[in-house]
């Protein structure tokens, strides 16, 4: 086939598309040969000129219009066929429910998004940061459709199917899913984390006392959650397809109605520091003792609510009792002494006169006015008797012990034995004998006259000259006795002193020159007594 013969065809075509032959006006066409005037009557050319060849002019025109015309035909029908595509097809870019439906039929995106609804599931996450995730299976989730993907659908115009590569567009569709109410609500409700014993309810912010103080203790958020709220809320989030639900964001989980920053916690806890600020140490024969915060804090009370407060009468008996435990440890006056006596076991000394007394009403003054006033300080407590050591149960390492059964006596100094002597005590009748007990030297003289009860003609019953007196209980006292011819052994049965301790006149004078006022004088007997009237 020639060039002129494709042309030709090429020309026809375009005319049958086109409706006209390119070159040629529209609904005009030219004529090849010139026309006359009048019908049917054919002019002959002009003499003298020279008539043009049209066929090569014709042809040119025919090829510019061929090559402008073409393309513009076939991108017509290549668009107008993808506009027949997308009859029943989703322009590309179309999203529906999170899924690209570019290019798929309604049927096709229905039927993915009925595959996922088969792996369907919810996760909860809880407080604790656990997660629970309900199967679509397990409550009988499944696809339902309602012609909201064909309304989608039937939204976009075919012709338009080319905005599609340029613009995304995002659409929801309403028909979801179906689920059987009875099934979601005991995989609900069979979650752990919503059991009564996995749940623990939350705490108030209270005050609370420490290792140094009073503070503000943090609430407990807890765990505990409505669990019919938590039921409504997977409904709605399973209606609507989601996939995760954070139950903190619901609001549901039971929270403390009193805050660690609540105001009135903070001067709660202000005031009770200022009221166990004190601090007592008291110095004990037996070691230390401190009274303060840590045992003030029991003398508080609380309410109802956990709140503590000072009840003033509560307040005043528990310093009554604290300084009444304080004497009953430290007292020893009026109790019985275990005393370490020498070469024998211990032995039992009754003690009447001698020992540590509390003076507990005046201990209750002192202390209640420092508590008040947040006094830190080390002290003694207020004494009414003192002994007149810490050690030894009061006697301290300086003494005179005097075993009245053994008839002999120890002098030590320092815990030294310093001397020791046989002496002879009060004879063994209940108004002569010599009393045991632990008492203390207040006095002692030079040459005294010794007498005893007055008569009337003004005489004394006895008298007797001593040259060291040494007296500890009222007018029982230490000193020589030259009547004596001897000392020790069992003479004092029968013939003892009045109660006096009789010694020897040397030992006499020497326990005379070291003694002095206050030494703690111990008389015992080791073995029981037996009086002879």
């Amino acid at each position: 086939m020639s060039n002129e013969q494709f042309e030709e065809g090429l020309e026809k075509q375009l005319e049958n598309m086109l409706g006209f032959s390119p070159g040629t006006e529209a609904g005009n066409p030219s004529q090849a040969t010139s026309v006359s005037s009048q019908a049917g009557e054919q002019v002959p050319p002009e003499e003298g000129k020279q008539q043009k060849k049209p066929g090569k002019k014709k042809k040119k025109g025919r090829r510019i219009a061929l090559m402008i015309l073409l393309p513009v035909a076939v991108l017509l029908w290549v668009y107008l066929v993808f506009a027949y595509q997308y009859q029943d097809k989703f322009f590309r870019g179309t999203i529906i429910n999170g899924v690209d439906c570019g290019g798929m039929t309604v049927s096709q995106v229905e039927d993915r998004l009925e595959k996922l609804t088969e792996d369907y599931s919810l996760a909860i996450t809880f407080r604790d940061g656990k997660t629970e995730k309900l199967q679509g299976d397990e409550i009988g989730y499944s696809y339902v459709s309602d012609g909201s993907v064909q309304e989608i659908k039937d939204r976009q115009v075919p012709i338009f199917w080319i905005t599609g590569y340029f613009t995304q567009s995002v659409n929801e569709a309403t028909a979801g899913a179906s689920y059987d109410a009875a099934r979601l609500e005991k995989a609900v409700f069979s979650i752990d984390e919503i059991q009564e014993t996995q749940m623990t309810a939350p705490q108030d912010a209270y005050v609370a006392w420490q290792e140094d103080g009073f503070a503000v203790v943090p609430e407990v958020a807890g765990n505990r959650l409505d669990r019919e709220k938590l039921l409504q809320a997977v409904r709605e989030a399973v209606a609507a397809g989601e996939t995760k639900l954070d139950v903190e964001e619901l609001g549901i989980y039971e929270e403390p109605s009193i805050k660690q920053d609540a105001e009135e916690l903070v001067q709660q806890a202000e005031e009770l520091n200022r009221l166990v600020s004190s601090s007592i140490t008291y110095t004990l024969p037996s070691g230390n003792q401190v009274l303060d915060g840590s045992v003030l804090k029991g003398w508080l009370v609380q309410d109802e609510q956990g709140r503590y407060r000072k009840d003033e009468e509560v307040w005043n008996q528990n310093i009554r009792q604290y300084v009444a435990d304080m004497a009953a440890a430290v007292d020893t006056l009026h109790k019985d002494m275990t005393f370490h006596a020498t070469g024998i076991d211990p032995v039992t000394v009754p003690n009447e006169v001698f020992g540590w007394q509390i003076d507990q009403e005046a201990e209750i003054a002192q202390l209640t006015s420092e508590l008040q006033n947040s006094v830190v300080t080390v002290r003694e407590p207020v004494y009414a008797s003192r002994a007149v050591a810490a050690e030894n149960n009061g006697i301290g390492t300086t003494y005179v012990e005097i075993d009245l059964s053994r008839q002999h006596m120890w002098v030590y100094e320092n815990g030294q034995l310093w001397m020791e002597t046989d002496i002879v005590s009060g004879k063994m009748t209940h108004d002569r004998y010599t009393p045991p007990g632990v008492f203390q030297l207040y006095n002692k003289e030079r040459e005294r006259w010794l007498r005893g009860p007055k008569k009337e003609d003004g005489s004394y019953e006895w008298n007797a000259f001593v040259n060291y007196w040494m007296p500890f209980n009222e007018a029982i006292g230490m000193h020589d006795a030259s009547w004596q011819y001897d000392f020790g052994g069992t003479y004092y049965v029968y013939g003892g002193s009045r109660g006096c301790i009789n010694m020897p006149s040397d030992q006499a004078a020497k326990l005379y020159d070291w003694i002095t006022v206050g030494i703690p004088v111990i008389t015992y007997y080791s073995e029981d007594i037996e009086f002879i009237d």
